[in-house]
């Protein structure tokens, strides 16, 4: 019997040797091609569909993700279809925090604790004048237009996570942090 549970164990462990070694292994930069007769190319792991992408269709790897892998792939595209930034794109959303103060030197201070790792939505409970300071700042859902010019501006080049620098508008200074 023990000889039996032996022999059960060594087993399962061959099989999951080869099931680990028969998967792809793959780095950034690989040259891939979609297997299947159609593969749905998402915004994210398990996101929203964007396209189904035809068997044989070259890709580049990125990254790799657990099961899924971050792709670029390579096709052509009218250049009048594209632009620089999502947020030129009519009814695209960004949500931002926002600290607001009257002063550059107030707003310097701020943003130099925020180098430092200070977090955004305290520093905006704390210090910014906003009418969205009690919420840390949040904005909520912003679309190109709802904002000053220079503030759209600002916002349009902001990645996820990153803090802009201090923006100056008639009505005082401004610090935004992108967070979607």
């Amino acid at each position: 019997m023990k000889r039996l549970s032996s022999l059960l164990t060594f087993l399962i462990l061959l099989l999951t040797i080869v099931n680990v070694q028969a998967q792809l292994k793959i780095k950034k930069g690989d040259e891939l091609f979609v297997k299947p007769e159609f593969e749905n190319l998402r915004l994210s792991p398990k996101g929203s569909v964007i396209c189904k992408l035809p068997q044989g269709t070259k890709i580049y790897a990125i990254e790799e993700q657990g099961n899924w892998v971050a792709v670029q792939m390579v096709g052509y595209i009218w250049k009048k279809s594209l632009t620089d930034s999502r947020f030129d794109i009519k009814g695209y959303a960004i949500r931002a925090l926002h600290i607001f103060v009257k002063t550059e030197e107030e707003a310097k201070e701020i943003k130099a604790l925020l180098d430092k790792g200070s977090d955004f939505k305290t520093l905006a409970r704390e210090r910014s004048k906003g009418p969205n300071a009690e919420k840390g700042g949040d904005l909520g859902i912003v679309e190109k237009g709802d904002l000053m010019t220079e503030l759209d501006s600002t916002l349009s080049k902001l990645k996820v996570g990153e803090a802009s620098d201090v923006v100056k508008s008639k009505m005082g200074f401004h610090i935004f942090k992108r967070y979607e």
